[in-house]
């Protein structure tokens, strides 16, 4: 990678007096964003003139192979309690490991990517090789390009998502536009099956998995947020409202400052790749 004057490497400590992770500081003129080496997770992201876009808990933990608490973690090779055995960490093993920054570069509206890879090569978590990459695209707005290729010898399935923690000034005030009409899966109901009418609110603890879902939201806010996506079939809202929030450390009260609207591929929409086969998506976040 050639040394740029918009990226700078540092550590946790020097952002947030937590020290542990390795950190990307990325200044252009059209964008900030801090990203994890540690899962490439994009920690935060402000385009210029306009309001942060991503939520980072003020009592995230920067733990070496601990997941961190908001931006937008990639959940990957499984999404949720692994189906198979509970007992496996939530929401996959990906954001838990270093990835490699493999490149960057400055295009020519002003927009910096950085890809990063990741190789799995089969443990005990997960059996079975994969690859992935990961292009994120800092501009005016963030946008995320994954590409899974199962290098394993077999077909393989795999369930993900882009955990998107977006920044609201009050999440009882936020609706969703865009998901009316479609069904879900309720997990505060033991995964019962519904359908949402209108909007999505948040007047208390909200897990609702979206199959099949339109390939866009808007989130209702006096900054609102948007979120497009490219085979992704899969939307995720999320936010634990105050009883559940009260039981996790690094939530607590700060509950209301934040709200989850997160795209992929997950239960009946999961990816079944034979093996060598490869798939991808993109995503688009926006204020």
């Amino acid at each position: 990678m050639a040394a740029l004057d918009y990226l700078t490497r540092t550590d946790s400590g020097a952002l947030y007096g937590k020290p542990g992770l390795d950190l990307l500081v990325v200044e252009t003129g059209l964008c900030r964003a801090v990203i994890a080496l540690q899962g490439a997770q994009v920690l935060e992201f402000t385009a210029r003139g306009r309001a942060p876009l991503l939520w980072l808990s003020p009592s995230a933990s920067f733990t070496p192979e601990a997941a961190v608490r908001g931006g937008v973690p990639l959940c990957l090779p499984w999404f949720g309690e692994n189906r198979s055995d509970p007992s496996k960490p939530k929401h996959g093993l990906v954001r838990a490991r270093l990835w490699t920054l493999e490149g960057s570069e400055e295009q020519a509206d002003g927009e910096v990517r950085l890809t990063f890879s990741f190789e799995h090569g089969g443990d005990a978590l997960f059996a079975d090789s994969f690859a992935c990459s990961l292009t994120i695209g800092l501009g005016k707005s963030l946008t995320f390009a994954l590409e899974l290729t199962n290098t394993a010898e077999r077909a393989v399935e795999y369930s993900w998502a882009l955990h998107s923690y977006f920044a609201v000034a009050d999440v009882k005030d936020v609706q969703v536009e865009g998901l009316s009409g479609v069904e879900y899966l309720d997990k505060t109901r033991d995964f019962a099956r519904d359908q949402l009418e209108g909007n999505q609110a948040f007047t208390g603890e909200v897990d609702r998995v979206f199959e099949q879902a339109p390939a866009e939201q808007t989130i209702i806010t006096p900054n609102p947020i948007k979120a497009r996506s490219e085979n992704c079939h899969t939307v995720i809202t999320w936010n634990p409202g105050a009883e559940l929030a009260a039981t996790t450390g690094d939530i607590g009260a700060d509950y209301t400052g934040f709200v989850c609207v997160e795209h992929g591929n997950a239960f009946a929409d999961s990816w079944r790749l034979d093996a060598g086969e490869s798939a991808s998506a993109r995503l688009e976040l926006s204020r």
